[in-house]
């Protein structure tokens, strides 16, 4: 588990030498009251997510300015579809506030990018599948083939989920691990916010059934997001919390996106249609 460092501007948060990624990485931005920062976007494509807070942005690129002042304004990740931008490498990026902001960057190595884009909330896919307590909000923001946004980003899918109070998001556990015809081989990042009347945590499981590994990480607050190089993963958050979930993949091969299940729960992808919902 990574945890901010709570850095002015710009803040390196997974990369290659800190982590087991090798396809992607993670950063923050995050910038007080009426602060504005500039960056060059070299070697990599980065997709930026507003968090919480405005934002005033720009992108450069070609020699052209391809998002001239867009804005976007985030009170709430529970309950509203986020402002996203992608920026290619080559680009250069020009971010301000008026209250403060804070917004989280999913990014991966790419010699050629496609043109930047201003992503708004109207444009970002959301659904709820699900029943019970695995029944979940999920956002596709930047999906793979056949899924919403897929053109924009060369390497990265990125999206959101939320639970209901008490719920899983991505159960069954499911893996990415390797190119075959069952599944494909992207590294992903997992970053949250929990929200409880009084506090609260989430559970995030990441395992291996032959051979056998598990490693937990308790997440408690805001500050923190957890690279998933291998294994099966999910997560949930305790009775009367909700766990929001930011997620980025990427990989070596291209976008698609097929996952391999725990074959001892995915029967419960099936059943959970029998279900009651609420």
């Amino acid at each position: 588990m990574h945890r901010f460092k709570g850095e002015a501007q710009y803040e390196r948060v997974i990369t290659s030498e800190n982590s087991k990624l090798k396809f992607m990485g993670f950063d923050r931005v995050l910038l007080k009251a009426g602060e504005a920062m500039e960056r060059d976007i070299v070697g990599e494509e980065i997709v930026l997510v507003l968090i919480e807070g405005d934002m005033t942005i720009s992108v450069e690129w070609n020699g052209e300015t391809h998002i001239n002042n867009r804005q976007g304004v985030r009170k709430s990740v529970y309950k509203e579809r986020p402002y996203a931008v992608y920026m290619p490498p080559g680009s250069k990026m020009t971010l301000s506030t008026e209250g403060g902001v804070e917004a989280r960057i999913f990014c991966a190595p790419c010699e050629e990018g496609n043109p930047p884009y201003f992503c708004t909330p109207d444009n970002v896919d959301e659904g709820t599948p699900g029943a019970m307590n695995m029944k979940r909000k999920y956002r596709f923001v930047f999906g793979p083939p056949g899924q919403n946004n897929d053109t924009v980003t060369k390497k990265l899918i990125v999206g959101e989920s939320v639970s209901v109070p008490g719920g899983w998001i991505g159960f069954p556990a499911h893996r990415h691990d390797y190119d075959t015809k069952d599944e494909t081989e992207l590294e992903e990042v997992f970053s949250f916010k929990v929200y409880g009347p009084r506090g609260g945590y989430v559970i995030q499981h990441s395992y291996e059934l032959e051979p056998r590994w598990d490693e937990f990480n308790v997440i408690e607050d805001d500050l923190c997001a957890v690279a998933l190089p291998k294994g099966y993963h999910t997560s949930m958050a305790v009775p009367g919390c909700v766990e929001y979930l930011l997620w980025g993949l990427a990989g070596d091969k291209g976008k698609d996106y097929v996952l391999k299940f725990d074959h001892r729960l995915e029967w419960i992808r099936e059943a959970e249609n029998l279900f009651p919902t609420f």
